[in-house]
């Protein structure tokens, strides 16, 4: 039996939704960084001590640091403002489709609990990335995230050692522009930060509010959903389009490539078919929220246990 369609058009429509706000959100912070720089490039390098195109080794040019730290702090602040109502919003959504997705699978037998465990839930996925009713929570996720001025000094350090190493200016923003914004296949500061950190946030944020959803309403199976792609990692090719229990998913941390069962013509891809795969080999790792490791764009479709059974009679066993 196959995932009925009117809930596979669900998972469908909501995976296509998050791929869109990651992509968008991707270009927010590419545009931010050549903001950053062009702020740079008309608040600080006029006041630079420069002779013959040379950066000089001043006390004035060492004092500029601080323009430095302010133009990058203010910045920062409209950055922050910009990405997180982005971030707001797209939760938001998330949430929603969430919503109409349980709906659905229930067949509109819902709990009289249901309004309340959606709404318990809400807060509950919000307050775990550092929100609360649409405002950053104190000491939360993406409060220290947002606030860490790593991007800050490293600007001042470079800019430090231009000082005192005589940079010339045509290499100094040269080496600026590389900085911040990247080149050629070298991604940008921020890039680089938001790829460790946040980019993977309305995946997560959409598996454990399902996770969460599912065991308020006492679910136990899933589909693994999300399609095939060409580098597919071997772990979603194995479990891609199948159902699963919890208990299975709990397995997944000791997973290696000889374990799986693929489709017709797949290639493994790792060379080392019985040790677990690096991207899934981290502290912290958690199947049902981290599912196929880090920057895994797979969902885990939450589904009744009549249907599992129809769909993987096994599981009655």
């Amino acid at each position: 039996m196959k995932l009925p369609r009117r809930i596979s058009d669900i998972l469908n429509r909501k995976q296509e939704f998050i791929d869109s706000q990651r992509t968008k959100l991707e270009s927010t912070v590419v545009r931010l960084q050549s903001q950053l720089f062009s702020d740079i490039i008309s608040e600080l390098i006029p006041e630079l001590d420069i002779k013959d195109g040379i950066i000089q080794d001043t006390a004035k040019n060492y004092k500029l640091l601080s323009i430095l730290d302010k133009t990058y702090k203010e910045f920062q602040v409209a950055a922050n403002s910009v990405v997180l109502g982005q971030i707001v919003k797209s939760t938001t959504k998330i949430s929603a489709l969430s919503e109409n997705y349980f709906s659905v699978v229930l067949s509109g037998n819902l709990p009289e609990r249901f309004n309340k465990i959606i709404e318990t839930s809400n807060r509950l996925i919000n307050l775990r990335i550092g929100l609360d009713n649409g405002k950053v929570v104190r000491g939360g996720f993406l409060e220290s995230f947002f606030n860490s001025n790593t991007v800050g000094t490293e600007l001042k350090q470079m800019t430090s050692k231009a000082i005192t190493g005589g940079m010339s200016m045509k290499d100094y923003t040269r080496a600026l522009r590389e900085m911040i914004s990247g080149v050629d296949t070298k991604t940008g500061m921020m890039e680089r930060q938001f790829q460790r950190y946040v980019y993977d946030l309305y995946q997560q944020y959409d598996a454990a509010y399902n996770m969460v959803l599912g065991n308020e309403f006492g679910f136990k199976y899933f589909i693994y959903q999300g399609g095939l792609i060409k580098d597919s990692r071997d772990f979603c090719a194995a479990h891609n389009n199948k159902v699963w229990s919890t208990e299975e998913a709990k397995e997944w941390v000791n997973w290696f490539p000889a374990l799986g069962e693929y489709p017709a013509g797949y290639e493994i891809k790792q060379s080392d078919i019985y040790s677990v795969p690096s991207y899934m080999n981290y502290p912290g790792y958690d199947p049902l929220i981290d599912r196929g490791g880090y920057n895994c764009r797979h969902a885990l479709g939450w589904i009744p246990e009549d249907m599992a059974f129809d769909m993987r009679p096994d599981l009655k066993m």
